[in-house]
């Protein structure tokens, strides 16, 4: 059986990051590859700095959120923690493949290090004793100067596969290294409805809700979200790490997990987002959704849309709202995505066996 080490964003406290790592480790498990995900804590991206007393307080209040989390992901991880890129420096684990990937691991601005993050490019291992590969590897939106290219030429080329998740990250990166660069699937559309609905956990809610989920700008989210409740008779449903409502919100769901997570977005009537992998999550599970997701920016949800024909769910303006079907006709896109993921997972595997 061969092992596989992923180096992945696993750490901070976002369900899309969190989630994606989860899939890729659980997918090759289910696939008789022994994997782990290599336990490298970056400093967050973005992390929240509060005064005394309020820290203290933002502290105790997300404890919940943060031990579902932790229990969660414990089972994947490897034996072995790592603080720093001094301790990879170290990095001797027993595997024969290590996996790069996905998310934005390759955009300096969510490395942790306001820089190039060599352990997102495999820096710390010999290409002598393992296997390179990437998979759905993002630079986002970030375009690298001359200098970075130079040291992503020189880690990428120890690379046997690479593949990223944008096909404008694929057009910059094709560019550094005159090699094909293979756009795949997000590692969360990997696992099916199914997949997904075995590690789900139920939360207490008695109204039939639009879900919103967002990454910021929550005034505008929720806004959408209030004009498609009142038009279905529905509740605002919203995923929040707040204790204070949001006039416009009926229902806070507070110190979720990513079990609460999932069951969340099975279970919703409709679903409001701006993030990435909440489009996701809503196209895999077949939920009338919009994606309220400015049309110059990471092109990551726009490269999903467009692939499964439901790019017109893609809102900029909330205008747009009368200019489309509330509901959603997922036949084409079912058919789409069921091609775009045998694709996804045959490039995946064969990159590991050959």
């Amino acid at each position: 059986m061969k092992k596989i080490g992923i180096i992945t964003i696993h750490s901070d406290l976002n369900y899309g990051a969190f989630l994606q790592a989860f899939a890729l480790t659980t997918f090759l498990n289910n696939n008789s590859y022994y994997t782990r995900i290599i336990d490298y804590r970056k400093i967050p991206n973005s992390p929240r700095i509060y005064k005394f007393p309020k820290n203290i307080i933002y502290k105790i209040y997300n404890l919940p959120r943060l031990s579902r989390y932790r229990r969660f992901i414990a089972p994947l991880l490897s034996n072995e923690r790592y603080n720093s890129l001094e301790e990879l420096q170290s990095f001797n684990e027993e595997f024969d493949i290590l996996i790069s990937g996905s998310d934005q691991i390759w955009n300096p601005v969510c490395g942790g290090l306001n820089r190039i993050n060599p352990a997102y490019f495999l820096a710390f291992a010999s290409k002598d004793k393992y296997k390179k590969i990437s998979y759905g590897s993002s630079v986002g939106s970030y375009i690298y100067d001359e200098n970075e290219k130079k040291q992503v030429r020189k880690w990428l080329n120890e690379y046997s596969h690479i593949s990223t998740r944008e096909s404008s990250g694929a057009i910059q990166l094709e560019s550094i290294i005159n090699k094909p660069v293979k756009v795949v699937l997000d590692p969360t559309l990997l696992l099916n409805k199914d997949g997904w609905l075995q590690y789900a956990s139920s939360v207490k809610i008695k109204s039939n809700y639009v879900l919103v989920y967002y990454i910021d700008e929550l005034d505008e989210v929720v806004s959408y979200a209030r004009i498609i409740a009142d038009k279905l008779g529905l509740k605002v449903a919203l995923i929040t790490n707040m204790a204070k409502r949001h006039p416009k919100v009926d229902i806070n769901i507070p110190h979720c997990g990513p079990a609460q997570f999932l069951w969340l977005f099975a279970n919703a009537t409709y679903i409001v987002t701006n993030s990435f992998h909440g489009t996701a999550f809503a196209v895999n599970f077949n939920k009338d959704f919009v994606s309220v997701i400015k049309r110059n920016s990471p092109q990551r949800a726009q490269t999903l849309l467009k692939n499964v024909g439901l790019y017109e769910r893609l809102l900029t303006n909330i205008d747009e709202l009368d200019n489309i079907p509330l509901n959603v006709d997922f036949k084409e896109a079912n058919i789409k995505l069921d091609i775009l993921r045998n694709d996804s997972i045959s490039y995946l595997l064969n990159s590991i066996e050959h």
